[in-house]
């Protein structure tokens, strides 16, 4: 039974508007403005969520993806690992095994191995390719909020030692996401948007700065405490790497398992004025001074209390190895898609009238404190309609 994203924030909302009929079809919930790709399956990815509703939903956690996203002493909540644990129990009931896919959990990887056991995978995946689907979605459907996700990891949890290793001129700001104050989280969401929809043509670089920045710290975190690392691009590629990862899966998951449908995407993107390379190498280089004084190895070390399954070295030199490859497929890459400062300009003030009502801070404080009223009232119509 497959939890996809079992902590996603607004997921205890997702079977409120869905009624049995259009539980029944496997077209609910997907997205139409544009195609996002993941929806494979063959009903809804909410299903498993629904179908556990009344003996799980009621414990779901208040905003959990980026609260303590990288735990406090290596120990999940007590409101995370009673979640998780009834979602495994609910499984277990029907005569399944529990699976999770979690996005949101990198930084988690290792306090979730200490409290459940089980087998953890950290999947890699092309950086400057990644950036490329994290960008796609503004310009096909004018959504931020792919972009904005580094900066929520590293923003909201600045203040733990792996993402102060981010030298201060390049961190985004730490601000407030409280698991109990709804209101305050919309604000914070809202600002880090604002920080991304800025027409001056360095944003971009910026932007692509905390992507990395991001990628590195928090796949260094999850491979850290991870039984296997999956790349999916190599798996892709390498017909033999895929029966080797069925033949590491098999044990572990207790079945013969099929990589044969697995998908690579190609998108990567030329932004003007934007050096990749040089970027990346300023990621890796701060890195690597963490790694060398030992700051990498202390911080990772603090994720868990079990001891890290790889070493700092080991997973840094993956990932470095995993840009570099990166970096000469972009290279080499005859169907890069160009993206002018004025394109950048374009998309960054779509929502032009939206934004400027944001911007202004009087406004949207006062928007903050009118959403607990608000929000209820917005449900209704959305049931309604």
């Amino acid at each position: 039974m497959c939890f996809n994203e079992a902590l996603l924030d607004g997921r205890n909302g997702s079977a409120r508007f869905i009624n049995s009929d259009q539980r029944k079809d496997t077209a609910t919930n997907k997205l139409t403005s544009w195609n996002v790709n993941h929806h494979f399956l063959d009903r809804s990815e909410d299903e498993e969520f629904i179908e556990a509703w009344d003996a799980v939903m009621h414990l779901y956690p208040s905003a959990p993806a980026f609260c303590d996203y990288l735990p406090r002493d290596g120990v999940l909540t007590g409101e995370v690992r009673s979640y998780f644990s009834r979602l495994q129990e609910y499984a277990n009931a029907k005569g399944k095994r529990a699976a999770f896919c979690e996005i949101n959990s990198r930084g988690r990887a290792g306090a979730l191995r200490d409290a459940f056991g089980g087998f953890h995978t950290a999947q890699v995946r092309d950086p400057i390719n990644q950036f490329g689907s994290f960008y796609r979605p503004l310009e096909e459907a004018g959504e931020w909020a792919f972009l904005a996700h580094p900066l929520k990891e590293i923003g909201i949890n600045g203040h733990h030692p792996l993402y102060e290793i981010v030298p201060l001129e390049w961190r985004p700001p730490v601000l407030p996401w409280p698991a109990a104050d709804a209101g305050r989280r919309w604000a914070t969401a809202v600002e880090y948007v604002l920080l991304l929809a800025d027409q001056r043509p360095g944003t971009p670089a910026k932007i692509f700065r905390w992507h990395m920045f991001a990628w590195l710290l928090s796949n260094l975190a999850a491979i850290a405490y991870s039984d296997f690392v999956l790349d999916i691009d190599r798996a892709y590629d390498d017909a033999v790497c895929r029966s080797e990862i069925a033949r590491i899966f098999a044990p572990a998951g207790g079945a013969n398992m099929d990589f044969s449908d697995l998908t690579k995407f190609t998108r990567y993107y030329q932004f003007e004025s934007l050096d990749m390379a040089a970027i990346a190498s300023q990621a890796v280089a701060v890195v690597s001074d963490a790694l060398a004084d030992r700051r990498l190895e202390n911080a990772l070390g603090l994720l868990a209390r079990s001891p890290l399954k790889t070493s700092a070295r080991e997973a840094t030199a993956l990932l470095f190895t995993k840009i570099e490859d990166s970096l000469a497929s972009f290279a080499a890459s005859a169907d890069r898609r160009s993206v002018s400062e004025e394109t950048w300009s374009h998309f960054a003030t779509r929502h032009a009238a939206q934004r400027s009502f944001l911007k202004n801070w009087m406004l949207r404080e006062s928007a903050r404190v009118a959403y607990p009223l608000l929000a209820p009232m917005v449900r209704v119509v959305r049931k309604m309609f």
